[in-house]
């Protein structure tokens, strides 16, 4: 099967998948640590890859449950982060490789990432009594966080990495010590006012981001 064919084949299999658990399956299959995002067709290289390791892997069939298969044309209304949400269409736009908003996003996303989401946000919006309120407003973007009209966070998801943008020098010596790895984005104009990129990966990382929200809601 050349690869052109093979990666049609195992984007089929992802939107049966992706349909079936109401969520984005990529990034879940034994192949996708061979992925490489960079290349034309990352699942069909990802997935050759994986079977050169293990050449007595069989070929991965491509299961169509009865009840996804008439079922994948329907209108799944549903709402995401108070947005109107046609999963069907998401899943379609998906595929063809469009850019997606941040509540398609969200809503695609596994439970995981919308449990650290959601304490990222409590952790911002969560203001003592007497002090200035901290908003939230989503955008096609991002969700961005404003206090006074002044920027103190902007949280994305890029690929299934969730990411969190603060008010904070990348280059202060207190965050290149090898603890906090982060990236200097300031140089586009959506992150100039909040330059410092971390990623909310894991624990750890859950953790660390919400220590760096307390930092800048004390400054």
């Amino acid at each position: 099967m050349d690869k052109i064919a093979l990666q049609a084949r195992l984007d089929l299999q992802k939107w049966y998948d992706s349909v079936e658990n109401r969520r984005d399956m990529c990034g879940t299959y034994s192949y996708c640590a061979f992925c490489d995002k960079t290349l034309a067709h990352p699942c069909a290289t990802a997935y050759e890859k994986m079977r050169q390791t293990d050449k007595e892997r069989p070929a991965m069939p491509i299961r169509r449950p009865k009840k996804i298969v008439e079922n994948v044309g329907a209108r799944d209304q549903r709402s995401s982060l108070g947005k109107k949400f046609d999963y069907g269409k998401v899943l379609k736009k998906k595929a063809a490789r469009k850019s997606l908003t941040f509540a398609e996003k969200y809503a695609l996303s596994g439970d995981i990432l919308k449990d650290r989401y959601l304490k990222l946000q409590a952790a911002l919006t969560d203001t003592p009594h007497g002090t200035p309120k901290i908003k939230s407003r989503i955008s096609k973007q991002c969700d961005t966080y404003r206090r006074e009209g002044e920027i103190v966070a902007k949280i994305t998801i890029i690929g299934t990495s969730l990411r969190i943008n603060l008010p904070l020098d990348p280059n202060a010596p207190e965050y290149n010590d090898g603890k906090t790895p982060h990236v200097n984005t300031g140089h586009k104009k959506v992150y100039e006012m909040v330059p410092f990129q971390f990623k909310v990966n894991s624990k750890l990382a859950l953790k660390r981001a919400l220590d760096l929200i307390e930092q800048v809601k004390r400054g």
